[in-house]
């Protein structure tokens, strides 16, 4: 299957969960579902047609945002630089809109995830003859033909049992039919033969909630944290989870503040977002430049040599809250901002690193975040128990 197919199967997947706690009214939500089918079909400009009715039908609505997000970041997968710069721009516009109107719309938070960061390690992926296979059935989920689409799904299994996505896909068809004993069946052996498929884990927790089961629906969440901590939606899951318990999840909201440009000799320079130049003298700014300055400094004196970009991150943290700790020394002042002490605890506590791969997650990371589970074990869990946090 090529990679553009996969966003719009996340929109028919992730739409019942996303419809859930948003204000979309019925006609909204059979726009939306006109337009799925019709971006299914390849029909972009009616489909983008779709979704833009169903916003003036329900403005308050994420869901025709994020919708019209999903369509636009596919287009750009396909389309020449020039254009794909512009349908990206156009991607993150409408995401960013999108999670305003509510923060855990799922299709708004994979839009800007991919945009960030890029996608994950690809999971196995089918012959060109299933994966056909597998776009007719997506047409027929999005038609709500369950049953139709349900045993083309069967077929794709039986022909590649390593092809996990397929068994998310036919346990979809049960989830939305509310047979959430099967659907749980087919998305635990989704994790059994992929286990870094996140999607995977997140629909097993939708099942097991489902079936009154949130110990067991923390714990697949957890484990998709694991497989993949840039995914927002799982913790968006586990926060809902957690919430009126007392273990609730808070957003660790860190607003990095500052940027990398590169110039034409292949320099890297900083470049501070305009509300952190409003309060030049804070040791918030002086944190923010620091971080800055220290990933510059080590890419710098690295030109041309291959970097580990955990370890740059990590190296650059550690700059910043030294220049924090000789700040309050010099002057008794510490940061303002909450996500910036959180970060200088976390340093404190000798937990800085699984801070890092946890909550500030990006898939260059991968290799430390595997070594680091190994050498963990549960230790998601553990620094989520303890911290309460989220990205």
């Amino acid at each position: 299957m090529k990679p553009f197919r996969t966003l719009p199967l996340l929109l028919a997947l992730a739409l019942p969960a996303a419809f859930a706690a948003d204000p979309c009214n019925d006609t909204c939500k059979a726009l939306v579902h006109e337009g799925q089918v019709l971006q299914a079909q390849g029909q972009n400009g009616p489909a983008y047609a779709k979704y833009k009715a169903a916003s003036e039908a329900a403005p308050q609505a994420s869901v025709p945002l994020s919708s019209t997000a999903v369509l636009m970041y596919t287009m750009s997968l396909a389309a020449k630089a020039e254009q794909a710069d512009k349908l990206r721009a156009g991607a993150r516009d409408m995401a960013t809109m999108a999670a305003r109107l509510s923060s855990t719309d799922p299709l708004a938070q994979e839009v800007l995830r991919l945009l960030d960061d890029g996608p994950a390690p690809p999971l196995h992926a089918p012959s060109p003859e299933l994966a056909k296979q597998v776009q007719q059935a997506e047409l027929m989920f999005a038609q709500r033909r369950y049953p139709e689409a349900l045993a083309l799904y069967q077929q794709v299994i039986l022909a590649d049992p390593a092809y996990s996505l397929a068994l998310v896909y036919a346990g979809d068809c049960y989830y939305v039919q509310k047979d959430w004993v099967h659907a749980e069946a087919l998305f635990r052996r989704a994790t059994e033969i992929e286990a870094a498929n996140v999607q995977a884990w997140r629909f097993l927790s939708d099942a097991l909630a489902a079936q009154g089961k949130p110990r067991e629906a923390e714990t697949a969440l957890e484990a998709g944290i694991a497989a993949d901590p840039s995914q927002r939606p799982n913790w968006s899951k586990l926060a809902a989870l957690r919430a009126g318990t007392s273990l609730p999840l808070q957003h660790l909201g860190l607003r990095r503040g500052s940027r990398l440009t590169r110039d034409a000799s292949g320099k890297y320079t900083i470049g501070l977002d305009e509300w952190v130049l409003k309060t030049p003298e804070t040791p918030d700014t002086a944190m923010r430049l620091s971080l800055a300055a220290g990933e510059t400094n080590q890419r710098n004196a690295a030109t041309g040599q291959p970097l580990d970009a955990y370890q740059v991150e990590l190296a650059a943290w550690r700059m910043a809250l030294k220049v924090a700790e000789e700040l309050k020394a010099s002057t008794g002042k510490d940061p303002s901002d909450p996500a910036l002490l959180r970060m200088q605890v976390f340093a404190r506590d000798g937990q800085l690193e699984p801070a890092i791969l946890l909550l500030l997650f990006r898939q260059a990371y991968r290799p430390a975040l595997e070594a680091w589970l190994a050498a963990h074990p549960g230790g998601v869990k553990t620094f989520i128990d303890r911290y309460g946090l989220q990205p």
